[in-house]
């Protein structure tokens, strides 16, 4: 399963259920793909690539799938603590926002963060990469954001930096200080943004892997105004820029996305027609996090509706500790096209080489073209609508990174 993009950033509307399906095919690949096509053309291309058929190393999946790494856009992995009495609490009915106003939420997440060392962040985080690395992700977005704090989030940040040297995964870092206001600025909030802009992005800028900031523009939480002055700031430093938006209410965060011209907006439970038709114009990719409105019981986001009207749909699965703690694109798969109406080759689509184009790699990784990097996933099934038919269950046998088997 190619997803092949004839060399494009998307495949958007109709042109998501092509999937670029080749059966009985092949791929001659080192740490780049160098040509993939039918079995019957292999012998011509070794030929055209000067190399002969008896030096490569074959690796023989007859009866199984291959597919692209996923691209996972939207996680907050690196964390301390847990949650779990708060899911509880939900699921008696009490709403994430009332535990949010008791000082619970993302605020408990924070007390464990700074109370808990380097290492023991480092830790979990390992272990959610890896867990994500033999579900099938090969490329992965971590944020920070659970520190509300300088040396927290620098602590957060580093850990990511970690991570990409301890897991064979592929992985970049956001800056996410605006996720909320901690308490020590809870009664003068504009103190907090003026913060995170003149001592927080000064000091995190040259964080390796750092790649983007994001801001929870949203009821509750940060608003337009305030957000723009810390994207903006954000830019200057040459960070891509990222919003959570219309999440629990639609306050104009995406339409402030599209004027900014964000790289993604996410979430998006509420947003309207013509707040889609302003992301789609200015090419925003809509990352949709369907695990996250399963686990909040929130309306889900309107993928048809997205999907219909030409924007660029990513899936991504926001594993974190607070909403939606699962590692697994697989699940997403599933939970895309059972929730929000997606076919199975649209949330392909969204999971591979939209998620590229979410995090801007997409010249690089999200789909098997030859140039692009080796990033490839070996699946145990017969096609492609097995990994979501058969769902609840892990059906990778083996996992390529540049060329590389590494899980």
């Amino acid at each position: 399963v190619t997803v092949a993009s004839d060399g494009k950033r998307a495949k958007t509307g109709s042109s998501m259920r092509d999937l670029g399906e080749i059966r009985d095919g092949a791929v001659i690949f080192d740490d780049v793909i160098r040509w993939r096509g039918p079995m019957t053309e292999f012998a011509d291309a070794c030929s055209s690539l000067g190399i002969a058929p008896e030096e490569l190393q074959l690796d023989d999946c007859s009866g199984l799938t291959v597919l692209p790494g996923f691209v996972d856009s939207h996680t907050h992995i690196v964390y301390a603590g847990s949650r779990a009495h708060e899911f509880a609490r939900r699921l008696s009915g009490v709403p994430y926002t009332t535990i949010a106003a008791e000082g619970g939420g993302i605020l408990t997440t924070m007390r464990a963060v700074r109370e808990a060392s380097a290492d023991e962040i480092v830790h979990v985080a390992t272990q959610h990469a890896q867990r994500a690395l033999e579900h099938g992700t090969t490329f992965i977005e971590v944020k920070s954001g659970y520190g509300l704090n300088l040396e927290s989030e620098v602590k957060l940040l580093n850990a990511a930096v970690e991570v990409a040297r301890e897991v064979d995964i592929r992985l970049v870092s956001t800056f996410m200080a605006a996720h909320d206001v901690p308490p020590e600025f809870r009664s003068s909030p504009d103190d907090y943004v003026r913060h995170i802009v003149d001592d927080m992005l000064p000091a995190v800028a040259d964080i390796d892997v750092l790649s983007f900031c994001d801001v929870f523009t949203d009821k509750g939480f940060f608003s337009v105004e305030q957000s723009e002055i810390i994207l903006q700031a954000a830019s200057g430093y040459g960070l891509g820029l990222k919003v959570h938006a219309d999440e629990i209410a639609a306050i104009g965060a995406s339409n402030m996305a599209a004027r900014l011209g964000c790289v993604s907006a996410d979430h998006l439970e509420y947003t309207t027609e013509a707040d889609v038709d302003a992301l789609r114009d200015a090419g925003v990719v809509c990352t949709l996090l369907p695990g996250t409105a399963y686990t909040l019981r929130l309306p889900p986001p309107n993928a048809r509706m997205m999907i219909d009207r030409g924007a660029i749909v990513a899936l991504a699965t926001d594993c974190n500790p607070g909403s939606c703690l699962s590692e697994n694109m697989q699940n997403v798969l599933s939970l895309a096209c059972m929730t929000l109406g997606m076919s199975i080759e649209e949330a392909i689509v969204a999971a591979t080489l939209h998620g590229a184009a979410a995090l801007r790699v997409h010249d690089r990784v999200g789909s098997i073209d030859a140039g692009k990097e080796a990033d490839m996933v070996l699946y145990d099934v017969p096609t492609y609508a097995d990994i979501v038919y058969h769902f609840g269950v892990n059906h990778v046998l083996g996992v390529y990174v540049r060329g590389e088997m590494v899980a």
